[in-house]
């Protein structure tokens, strides 16, 4: 029996379920692709998962506004998003599951975005630059989840009429929920003209002309996926140079971030080698980048040999790969084993940080150490 007052289940809790099937729902992708899409219960399945994973999103985010949320959930909750835009995003830029709809460069668009601004988040983190978060940047991965979704939808439902209901359905009641709302609740929610929004110009292409649809969502996913870090490029990019104390630790992590998403989707598209290790790459530098993020806010953030001998020693693996690809396989294994190893050891290294049993532990421990001694008897 939970404490009184408290949950049956946690916000971490949560978040960690999300995670675990992530990886089934690129295995039902992949076995969908073989299929073709004509009564495809794999890719149905992988719609439906990707649906429940994703509103479980929701979840964990009203127990942590209802419980409180802790240093752990705050590291886990960005990190489950990348990671499941990762596993939904992927198995669509690789040749392999034969769907071809979504490009490789355009996901390598977006992940670059991603470790970009990761990148960039850390530098300020460390010279107690701030930032305010925009309104679109809270919703971007909303908005890459829906994209992907529908995406997929067009080609499984073989119906031009139910798919217009249906888009006008999606955005149409979010507009009903809003009045809702406002009638009765007296509260405005400005998420219904962010999902309305959405979907609005996806219903008016696809009256146009059903083929440009999907060309138009990803190309509106990449869109808002820059446009949301705008802040962060133009106007945190301009505090830091003015600083004057742009340092090698700096450089290595944004070189890295410019360099590997683009080196890891080429090696999907362009190598014979499985697309596993690209995904665990993926899966473990996103989520190292939310711990270097919560490690330069504490000034604890690895040092610039220590992170460019692992990020740069993947990409150049992953560029050997590219260049012999008869041994990429290899190759992407030697990355993938660079990755795990170095991940770890910063995740170990950062343990104190998000560990909050830890941090009160150690709290505790130096109040009794400065402690007068006239208190301690």
């Amino acid at each position: 029996m939970p404490a009184p007052g408290r949950p049956w289940i946690t916000a971490n809790q949560v978040t960690l379920a999300r995670l675990i099937p992530m990886p089934l729902l690129s295995w039902l992708i992949y076995r969908g692709g073989e299929q073709g899409l004509a009564n495809n219960s794999y890719m149905w399945a992988a719609l439906i998962a990707g649906t429940l994973i994703g509103c479980t999103d929701w979840v964990d985010g009203m127990l942590a506004r209802k419980y409180g949320p802790t240093v752990l959930g705050g590291l886990l909750d960005p990190i489950a998003d990348k990671v499941f835009i990762a596993f939904a995003y992927v198995p669509f830029a690789d040749d392999a599951v034969g769907l071809a709809l979504i490009p490789w460069w355009a996901c390598g668009l977006m992940f670059t975005r991603e470790f970009f601004i990761t990148s960039l988040r850390s530098a300020y983190e460390q010279r107690n630059l701030t930032l305010k978060t925009s309104y679109l940047a809270k919703v971007k991965t909303w908005t890459q989840m829906q994209g992907i979704g529908v995406v997929l939808l067009f080609p499984l439902v073989d119906n031009r009429e139910f798919l217009i209901w249906f888009l006008a359905a999606l955005t149409v009641a979010p507009l009903l929920v809003m009045a809702y709302f406002g009638l009765v609740k007296r509260k405005f929610w400005k998420g219904a003209l962010v999902m309305s929004g959405s979907i609005a110009p996806i219903l008016a292409v696809y009256i146009y002309d059903e083929t440009l649809a999907i060309r138009w969502i990803m190309l509106a996913v990449v869109g808002i996926t820059w446009i949301s870090g705008i802040d962060y490029i133009v106007i945190g990019w301009k505090q830091l140079r003015g600083r004057g104390d742009f340092a090698k630790a700096d450089g290595v992590r944004l070189i890295g971030a410019l360099l590997m998403p683009g080196l890891l989707f080429a090696a999907l598209v362009k190598t014979p080698a499985p697309a596993w290790p690209i995904f665990a790459i993926l899966a473990l530098e996103l989520s190292v980048g939310g711990l270097d993020n919560l490690l330069s806010h504490h000034k604890r953030a690895t040092k610039a040999l220590a992170w460019g001998s692992r990020v740069l020693g993947v990409c150049g693996l992953v560029a050997l790969a590219l260049v012999f690809p008869e041994y990429s396989e290899w190759f992407l294994y030697g990355a993938t084993a660079v990755s795990l190893v170095g991940v770890t050891l910063e995740f170990w290294h950062g343990r104190d940080y998000f560990l909050d049993k830890r941090i009160r532990d150690r709290a505790l421990r130096e109040a009794a150490v400065h402690q007068p001694e006239s208190q301690l008897t």
